[in-house]
């Protein structure tokens, strides 16, 4: 878009035509030079200047997302914002930033956007307003007049926005402002709860709970340990800091928890009345067995004869946390199916080994394993074995036919931005993975009615299936269960050459709609060699839970149900190789030794330890899996297979060691009896015990604020003091959820002192961990654990200015200014729209068209072309005709300037010419025949012609 400064000089193109036709006009290209040349300079005289940002202004808006917000503040803001969308006038922009612990673009400006829900996840336990604004302002574009408008509560407790608010006014950009404000007048608070880092067990110690009160009050303070009240207090409290001094003494090893509770009246700010902290009893290491019925059995009592401590519980009811685990350096699963734990447990043990260098051995048997559902779980890559269908060990075809949920339940939102139905398709795709190009697949999508995603057909493209696996998506209404088993038992009755056939059906079981006959329908998928397995998405107690349990055992195939979405790939696959391949070898008279399956100890065994005497007794079945490329074997079977019995690796900082065979039940066989049965299992719970721990580091650590402090002293006599690397620090967060480890960076403070700092981002306990100093070193020590016990958006802030005065200061130093009409943001552009002259341009585009036309003039260059030649002959000819009185020109015209031309008399070649009478009557024209000038004489009498004319 174009702007013109003085429009009114565009008058002066009256004046520059009559002098351009009475002083200047020429033909052709010439002509059209000085044309241009004029229309040129005419558009330099008005101050011609381009637009850069166009029309409108662009509104960032920052929008708080964090718990101190009053309540219903959230849903106002996203009405507001809902708002200035609506009113927004053409051209006008609007892009939205929201922040917690950090700041996150929800939409960069847009002029058509419409906020729904909040597509972004923010930590909502923090006020990060610097980082907010900063991100708000990368979005503004400086040709664009723009503000930004902040909606929140002001009380940022990350790095300080004023230098963000600097930022903005230097690049011209007003912060404004509404306040969303929440009372802390008369608040009390518990600041922090302090305790020892470790103890002894039976060592008495004592511990403060210290509380901030902004006026005199009487309360009491209530302390809990892991849930328990053990002691209460009542005070008066009076302005400023106050402390309440509890005892205790614990006997248990492990992690305990304390929280202290402050009780009173009227308080406006009930969610910081608690503090919460840890205190971890230093015992011995200890032996966690876990098995299905939590009772003693011939591994305990192995372990136990040698003196080592050991616990034993049920694999579904130990809750597996990082608090349980803390006590334990080693824990062994044995022959429990990975359903027994779930997705969780199963990622918490993973982190508690990769992470916390916790030792783990999973035992084998028909419960374990492949069989167990390990395949594709959180365990399957800590594991030293793989657990895989490999093709040279299939023993038949099989042909499967998938029957998915798509009702309107598949469309809820899970973890990652994904739905149900994207869950079920990736454990479908799984499924399709396993099979080999001799396999048979289909697939079908149902609601009320199945749809064919895959008729049935070999796996020899999978990638092509998948691919349309993947697009199924969810399209409301409900399954129909009797349909779905009809459509996928048709497509399988063309497989009749196939000795295994099986429906894998999968449905919500709050959900599964219209069985039908379905019991006769199973009856004769019974009778032709049809199998059905049932996927239920919930829990064994939803609705249609039994309906979908009778369908499994009538059909004989596997009932699994989950209510976490996640697992449903490993459902899918731990079916998929229940019916292709039976991974439990179990012996076989024919063709194995009478007392069994033999195996031999391989020469790494010793890298663990003396593991026995002798050969290596036969067992009566194990799991058929495959080492992984970095494990060590240490046992192998000598049958066809030659598989793994016993394999370890390290993992992360952690040991994991996986014994296929069964340590105690019907398929232990002679190894039950063998004489060094507990040396064997022994040396493997030792060597996964021990885990070297350095004696010349020591770790401390402080709470500041919402930081942690980390101190490491070591060792001045220590052997490597010459050494410049650091040890490490990991950082374990809080959460159900398994979530990376952080490792913040040492910076030394002294030749033997180190120290490291973290933000405390979200509620709970923070674990730590450090290794010693090098890439390799398996030696470390666990650190203290910090336990952040409330949001820090409820945290007193004492010396701090409140939400007010800090967004009054950032609208101060950025020329903003509190709305109460936010509206009215969207008519108060800050600064005029950025334009950019165009007279540099016009000047270069009219000195190339100077130029032109000089040289175009002076140097003939527009004769070289033959059609210019050809043009400028002829219009010679035609302006040599005098004017008639018919012809008589136009008054403008009269204008041009007087040219005399001279008459050529072409003499004949070959008669005389015949003389002109002298008249004053008007002359007749005369045309000279063609040969009687050549078309050379003609060229050269235009040239010059034009040579003249050019004088």
């Amino acid at each position: 878009m174009i702007q013109f400064q003085f429009p009114e000089l565009f008058l002066l193109a009256i004046p520059l035509v009559f002098a351009y036709r009475r002083w200047g006009m020429a033909r052709g290209f010439t002509g059209g030079l000085r044309v241009t040349l004029l229309v040129l300079l005419l558009l330099a005289l008005t101050g011609p200047r381009w637009n850069l940002g166009g029309e409108g202004i662009d509104v960032v808006v920052v929008a708080d997302r964090s718990r101190s917000l009053p309540a219903k503040a959230d849903e106002s803001i996203r009405e507001l914002i809902k708002d200035l969308e609506r009113n927004r006038k053409s051209g006008d922009r609007i892009g939205l930033v929201t922040f917690g612990s950090r700041a996150e673009v929800e939409h960069t400006l847009s002029r058509n956007s419409e906020l729904g829900a909040y597509t972004r996840f923010v930590l909502p336990d923090g006020s990060d307003l610097n980082d907010a604004i900063s991100s708000a302002l990368n979005l503004i574009e400086p040709t664009r007049p723009a503000r930004i408008l902040v909606l929140s509560d002001g009380e940022a407790n990350g790095a300080s926005p004023l230098s963000a608010a600097r930022r903005a006014r230097e690049v011209g950009v007003p912060v404004d402002f509404r306040l969303f404000e929440r009372n802390r007048i008369g608040d009390l608070a518990i600041e922090s709860l302090t305790l020892p880092d470790t103890v002894s067990p039976r060592e008495p110690f004592q511990f403060a709970v210290w509380v901030q009160a902004s006026r005199e009050a009487h309360g009491a303070v209530r302390v809990l340990r892991d849930g328990h009240e053990i002691a209460k207090l009542e005070r008066d409290f009076v302005t400023g800091l106050n402390r309440v001094l509890f005892r205790d003494l614990l006997e248990e090893g492990g992690i305990t928890n304390y929280s202290a509770e402050l009780l009173l009246e009227g308080d406006p700010l009930e969610e910081n009345n608690r503090g919460a902290g840890v205190v971890r009893v230093e015992t011995a290491p200890r032996v966690l067995v876990l098995n299905r019925d939590g009772q003693e059995d011939n591994l305990v009592r192995a372990l136990r004869a040698a003196r080592l401590p050991v616990d034993v519980a049920s694999s579904k009811t130990h809750p597996l946390t990082q608090d349980s685990l803390d006590k334990y350096r080693a824990t062994i699963v044995e022959n429990v199916p990975a359903a027994d734990f779930g997705r969780l447990k199963m990622e918490r043990l993973a982190q508690w080994v990769e992470d916390l260098g916790g030792g783990l051995l999973v035992t084998g048997g028909e419960r374990s394993f492949g069989v167990g559902g390990y395949f594709k779980s959180p365990l399957d890559d800590v594991l030293p074995v793989s657990m895989e269908l490999r093709e040279e060990h299939r023993k038949n075809r099989v042909a499967i036919a998938v029957a998915l949920d798509r009702s309107g339940s598949m469309s809820l939102p899970v973890k990652g931005g994904k739905q149900k139905m994207d869950l079920a398709n990736l454990g479908t795709a799984e499924c399709i993975k396993m099979l080999s190009a001799s396999d048979k697949v289909a697939v079908f999508a149902v609601d009320s009615a199945p749809h064919v995603i895959q008729a049935l057909r070999s796996v020899d493209d999978p990638e092509t299936i998948i691919s349309k696996v993947l697009r199924i998506r969810s399209m409301g209404g409900g399954i129909y269960v009797y349909e779905a088993l009809v459509a996928a038992g048709s497509e399988l009755m063309k497989a009749g050459e196939f000795s295994t056939r099986h429906i894998i059906l999968f449905s919500d079981a709050q959900d599964s709609e219209v069985p039908g006959d379905y019991k006769t329908l199973l009856k004769k998928y019974t009778d032709a060699g049809i199998t059905v397995s049932v996927i239920g998405l919930g829990t064994d107690h939803d609705v249609h839970s039994e309906l979908l349990k009778d369908i499994a055992k009538l059909g004989g195939g596997n009932i699994m149900f989950s209510d976490d979405p996640e697992e449903l790939p490993r459902l899918f696959t731990q079916d998929t190789m229940s019916i292709a391949r039976n991974t439990f070898i179990k012996h076989d008279p024919e063709i194995h030794p009478a007392d069994g399956i033999p195996g031999k100890l391989l020469p790494d065994a010793r890298l663990m330890g003396e593991l026995g005497r002798g050969p290596f007794p036969p067992t009566k079945g194990y799991n058929l899996c495959y080492l992984k490329p970095e494990a060590t074997g240490a046992v192998i079977s000598t049958d066809e297979y030659n598989a793994p019995w016993l394999a370890f690796w390290y993992r992360g900082l952690g040991r994991v060691a996986a014994l296929s065979i069964e340590v105690d039940g019907p398929h232990s066989g002679p190894f039950a009896s063998w004489d060094n049965y507990a040396d064997f299992l022994v040396t493997q719970t030792r060597w996964l015990l021990n885990s070297a721990s350095p004696d010349d580091v020591f770790v401390t650590m402080q709470q500041e604020g919402q930081e942690a402090v980390v101190n490491v002293e070591l060792d001045p006599d220590r052997g490597d003091k010459h050494r410049s690397d650091a040890p490490t620090l990991f950082v374990v967060p809080p959460g159900d959820e398994r979530t990376q480890p952080t490792t913040p960076d040492f910076v030394w403070t002294g030749p033997n002192s180190l120290q490291a700092r973290f933000r405390l981002e979200q509620t709970g306990t923070y674990r730590t961990l450090v290794r010693a100093a090098g890439k390799n070193s398996r030696e470390f020590v666990c650190g203290p654990a910090v336990t952040l016990p409330y949001s820090p958006e409820f945290a007193p802030r004492q010396g701090l200015p409140s939400g007010r005065e800090l967004l009054s200061d950032i609208a101060k130093l950025s020329n903003g200014r509190e709305r109460t009409d936010i509206l009215s943001v969207l008519a108060d552009p800050p600064r005029s729209v950025q334009t950019r002259s165009l007279l540099p341009l016009l000047f270069l585009l009219s000195l190339v068209v100077l130029m032109l036309e000089i040289a175009g003039r002076r140097l003939s260059w527009w004769e070289t072309f033959p059609w210019w030649r050809r043009a400028a002959v002829a219009a010679e000819l035609t302006s040599d005709i005098p004017c008639t009185a018919e012809a008589k020109p136009s008054w403008w015209k009269s204008l041009r300037p007087k040219r005399v031309r001279r008459r050529v008399v072409v003499a004949p070649t070959t008669t005389a010419a015949s003389a002109v009478p002298k008249s004053t009557a008007t002359p007749k024209v005369t045309t000279t025949p063609k040969t009687t000038v050549s078309a050379a004489d003609l060229f050269e009498q235009a040239k010059r012609r034009a040579s003249n004319r050019l004088k």
